[in-house]
This record gives structure tokens, sequence and C-alpha cells, in this order.
């Protein structure tokens, strides 16, 4: 998996998204429809990202809150977290795009 996360671009015409980070409760506030990776990066939050391309895992997630408001799945990412056998509210951070508030707690490449 490579290339832009799918999904719509940043809208300037939606109202702005509110991530909260576990454990470290650190709410950020972005634009609708922005890379989860871009909005974790620019907050400092602890999520690791290796490969930036959904492949290695070290970014994987649960969202605790909102998962209908993260863009869809493509087949890459759930093929590759089906091969972990991770539950369905589980997500690769660089896969996502926010399309409204969640909360987050960052798993990382765990047993």
């Amino acid at each position: 998996m490579s290339g832009p996360v799918p999904g719509p671009a940043p809208d300037a015409g939606k109202p702005p998204v509110r991530v909260r980070f576990l454990p470290e409760d650190l709410l950020v506030e972005a634009p609708w429809g922005s890379r989860l990776q871009d909005i974790a990066d620019a907050a400092g939050a602890d999520i690791t990202f290796g490969c930036r391309s959904g492949s290695c895992g070290t970014c994987r997630i649960r969202v605790l809150a909102g998962l209908d408001r993260c863009s869809a799945m493509g087949p890459e990412e759930r093929d590759f977290l089906q091969g972990l056998g991770a539950p369905g509210d589980h997500r690769l951070a660089c896969q996502v795009r926010v399309e409204g508030s969640i909360e987050l707690e960052y798993l990382g490449i765990e047993p």
C-alpha cells in the first residue's frame, strides 16, 4: 500500500474534528478529512509510524469512539489487519482520514 490515504481531502466547508489520543489524554482539533498521521505528527501524539504505507503495523490503533467517523478501510488495510486477527475496531493510523470527532488508543504491534 503506498500513495495517498484514500478518502476525501480536508474540507474547509465542514466543521473541524476533534481527536482524543489516549492514554495521554491529548485533545486536538483539525480540519475535517485530515489524515490521522498528519494530526498525530503535528500534535506530537505518542504514535509510532514505521513505513507510513500500511504494511508494517507499527501505527495500529483501537478506535474507542467514532469508528464510523473514520474513512472506509481499504482492501489492503483490511487484509493486513485480518492477517493479524485484529478486531473490527482496530485501524492503521497511517491509513485513516478523520471525518468527525474520534477517540483512540495507540496499540502498535502487540500480540
